[in-house]
């Protein structure tokens, strides 16, 4: 399931496109958003493109903040985007999110080592599951995966 938001018209000055997408795997539903923002005419290349590509959903929402969608499928994605890519459990990942804004990933081996927690005994107890030693699964809860599908099927 995907769709296309287009923000101020197609290929419009200074207008914004968003894209969402939510696939079914065998691990269940993974969610991702992307974007395309500010359309200008660019002189050195002496085209018209956006100026903005990829993950600017915060530079997006700036400019469409009176937006009741664009809000909404932002908290999503800070929330879900590629919610099948988690390099930590959940316990390890609330960990390195009480320390405020991720480092990288060597200095978050360090911060969970500083508290017992690069390997996670508690997730998996046959094996401790060591920070980043695989793409770890993280469901969307129900009543926001029903936000998703709406936004896409409207």
């Amino acid at each position: 399931m995907k769709k296309t938001i287009h923000l101020g018209g197609e290929q419009k000055k200074g207008s914004s496109i968003i894209e969402i997408e939510l696939k079914e795997t065998h691990k269940g539903w993974c969610f991702s958003a992307s974007g395309l923002h500010d359309y200008q005419y660019c002189r050195s290349t002496k085209m018209w493109d956006y100026q903005c590509a990829g993950q600017c959903l915060e530079t997006i929402a700036k400019k469409w903040w009176q937006s009741k969608k664009v809000i909404t499928i932002v908290e999503l994605w800070r929330k879900y985007h590629l919610n099948d890519m988690n390099a930590g459990s959940p316990k390890q990942t609330a960990h390195l999110a009480s320390l405020g804004e991720y480092q990288s990933y060597d200095w978050a081996c360090e911060e969970l080592k500083k508290v017992d927690l690069l390997y996670d005994k508690e997730f998996s107890p046959d094996q401790p599951y060591r920070y980043g030693s695989a793409w770890l699964y993280r469901e969307i809860p129900k009543k926001d995966l029903e936000t998703i599908k709406s936004i896409i099927n409207k």
